[in-house]
């Protein structure tokens, strides 16, 4: 197998920027991605906030960065690695039937919903249980719905949902939203949109499709039957970074970098929504892999400077 100076796991905005960046500076580099380009962006409606660009699809972003992709010649690796190894300061990677080496990654896995991890979550997801308004949402037009979250991915779930449906509940385990200001305001002020104070989904309930949810007062601990036709959860990510464990370092999942976006192993470095970061938007994504791509090539030309 062809050895490369760089592997890229992971193709969502950031890995596709590392690709990018690191094409440019003339490094040889795989980019490998399990399912589709795109990552988070799949589930984005419309980006608004992205400096320079006027509002658009997350649909719209993907088709620019293919056309990015295929103008530098980078043609991603559509496979998932399984495994990886180091050996002689070389990573080994692992597909399902073939291997690759590199002299150093950029690991851009990005990260999962997370789950209610209740019964009947996974029975009915695709029969009235989502994690996609955008992807969704045309399926319950004019009919009820809860979003289960507080930041701002649940208020703009909520917020698109109430474009399409008649009734949209906002289920918060606190007093108070997360999410930014703007994207508050906007919750508050939509007639249709009931948002339920210190209240938790308890139990799901249907038959061959989800009929409603239990939901239950955190502080005193009363239950009610909620009826609706769709239940969206947005509580936030889980990393993708099983694979890793035990090579880099990491808290909660996550993992760990310095400034240059290295990890605990000089030549493994980090970015995206897989790393441990305070802001996780597409601009921070892209600058991020724009960040590790340079901090590889400095390390692979012999001028990289460590923390």
């Amino acid at each position: 197998m062809e050895e490369r100076e760089l592997a890229i796991i992971g193709g969502g905005i950031a890995g596709i920027s590392a690709s990018i960046y690191a094409k440019r500076a003339g490094l040889s580099l795989y980019l490998f991605e399990k399912a589709t380009l795109g990552g988070q962006l799949i589930y984005i409606g419309i980006v608004e906030n992205y400096p320079g660009l006027v509002p658009m699809s997350g649909a719209e972003i993907i088709d620019n960065l293919k056309r990015t992709l295929n103008h530098l010649r980078i043609s991603p690796i559509y496979k998932e690695i399984e495994k990886i190894e180091i050996r002689e300061k070389k990573v080994w990677l692992y597909s399902q039937d073939d291997y690759y080496v590199a002299r150093s990654l950029i690991i851009a896995t990005g990260a999962k919903f997370r789950k209610l991890n209740l019964p009947g979550e996974d029975k009915f997801l695709g029969k009235g249980i989502s994690y996609c308004a955008v992807c969704d949402g045309f399926f319950f037009k004019d009919k009820t719905v809860a979003v289960v979250g507080g930041g701002n991915t649940a208020c703009e779930e909520a917020i698109y949902l109430s474009q399409l449906c008649k009734k949209v509940y906002l289920l918060h385990r606190r007093d108070t939203l997360r999410a930014v200001e703007y994207l508050k305001r906007q919750v508050l002020e939509k007639e249709n949109i009931d948002v339920v104070w210190n209240t938790v989904v308890k139990k799901i309930e249907g038959s061959n499709f989800l009929e409603g949810i239990v939901i239950e007062e955190v502080l005193s601990k009363k239950e009610r039957y909620l009826k609706v036709d769709g239940l969206f959860i947005a509580i936030g990510l889980t990393p993708n970074t099983e694979i890793f464990e035990g090579v880099v370092e990491g808290r909660d999942g996550f993992i760990l970098t310095d400034e240059y976006l290295k990890t605990s192993r000089d030549f493994i470095f980090a970015c995206g929504d897989c790393r441990y970061r305070p802001l996780r938007q597409l601009i921070t994504a892209a600058g991020e892999g724009a960040v590790a791509a340079m901090s590889a090539y400095r390390l692979l030309r012999g001028d990289y400077i460590s923390s």
